[in-house]
């Protein structure tokens, strides 16, 4: 099949098995963030059709994330578990989200704010302390219960999955992000990371417990992929900042090799981001032995511990492709001079290796468009733009 007869989604996906890495795609953050710095848009005001063509003009690639489904997908079905949102805003003018989860052992509260020019945080999570993880584990025991046994949530996660298929045109590989157990009980979703490690030593065997629940979930959510035919599996894990080795060989490697496995086994690929302190993880063949196909986000000081970009990119091997490097932080930047400076710099480094360059975590609000085309200039300068 010649160039002009597939579509940019076969091609993206066909470099990223097997590619030549001195071809180089750009891709950020996927979503629609580009879309929006390149066409002035919000965030929210963003189409796929605007996505589709920001794409086509500038010569970068995107993902349709396809969902992120949670165990509260099943909320609806059920009668005793309710969670009510309230927006408003502070003191200070900053909009927040105050959300309650109400289950027959209890209700809990978190609160999220949203400065205008940084990102979003948790002012209060939803487990405070060990009295709180018994309402958590009635909610979770509840949800996956219910998606086990009621086709109707698998259902209304299909359709929304073949909805956003629909909507991106076969122009993007269709992403679904599904969750490691682990991260999902102690990276910051329910709880702060201080609490989660207190409980995994504390209340081992209900935190083992409930990850084993989360895990049938993930399954079933990947049995959905299967069905609507989605072309990567993204999980995230955190990296050693807060991390330490014997956790994450304990929980991390397993349940990502587990995720890997089934991503092979229907001839997807697996992609995992940690945005964090990965050196170390790298310099462990922690990625070679979960048997992942993608990795990102290479981050350098100070956000990530990535100090020598070469050395750690051979650590990682040439079976693996590589996504990132170029620091949120530096994408904000005025300097356009350095963002071109470290783009040129992450293609020397990553050079002999199949690397997509882009940012190391999801950026809100946009970054300057000016800062974006630095970084395809760089590449298309060097005659390496993979579009």
């Amino acid at each position: 099949m010649s160039y002009e007869e597939t579509t940019k989604r076969e091609r993206l996906l066909d470099w990223m098995r097997h590619g030549d890495p001195e071809q180089v795609p750009v891709l950020f953050s996927p979503g629609f963030e580009v879309a929006a710095s390149y066409l002035g848009k919000d965030e929210g005001e963003v189409t796929w059709a605007d996505a589709i063509r920001t794409a086509e003009e500038t010569g970068t690639h995107n993902f349709a994330h396809l969902h992120g489904p949670l165990p509260h997908e099943a909320v609806p079905f059920l009668d005793d578990i309710h969670l009510r949102d309230e927006w408003d805003r502070t003191e200070e003018g900053i909009r927040r989200l105050t959300t309650w989860l109400e289950t027959p052992a209890g209700t809990l509260k978190s609160v999220q704010e949203f400065p205008p020019n940084a990102g979003a945080y948790h002012r209060e999570f939803l487990v405070k302390g060990e009295k709180d993880l018994e309402v958590l584990a009635c909610f979770i025991r509840r949800t996956t219960d219910e998606i086990v046994a009621n086709p109707a949530v698998r259902r209304q996660v299909e359709e929304t999955l073949l909805h956003t298929k629909q909507q991106a045109r076969d122009v993007f590989p269709g992403c679904l992000w599904v969750f490691c157990p682990a991260v999902e009980l102690t990276s910051c979703y329910y709880m702060d990371q201080a609490t989660a490690i207190y409980a995994l030593y504390d209340r081992q065997d209900l935190m083992e417990e409930l990850m084993a629940l989360h895990w049938r979930t993930t399954e079933i959510w990947m049995e959905v992929g299967a069905r609507t035919g989605v072309d990567i599996y993204g999980y995230a894990v955190n990296g050693y900042e807060w991390l330490n080795p014997d956790l994450y060989e304990r929980y991390m490697i397993p349940q990502a090799t587990r995720i890997n496995e089934i991503a092979a086994a229907q001839g997807r690929l697996s992609w995992i981001h940690t945005c964090g302190k990965m050196k170390r993880i790298a310099a462990g063949d922690a990625y070679q032995r979960m048997g992942v196909d993608i990795v990102e986000s290479l981050s350098a000081p100070p956000s990530g511990d990535v100090d020598d970009l070469a050395e750690t990119r051979r650590t990682i091997g040439p079976d693996i492709t590589t996504r990132g490097a170029i620091n949120c932080e530096l994408m904000y930047s005025d300097d356009l001079g350095a963002v071109r400076e470290r783009a040129a710099q992450v293609l020397e480094a990553t050079r002999g290796f199949r690397h997509m360059v882009g940012d190391t975590n999801g950026s809100y609000p946009a970054y300057p468009w000016a800062n974006i085309k630095a970084v395809i200039d760089v590449v298309r300068e060097q005659g390496r733009l993979y579009d």
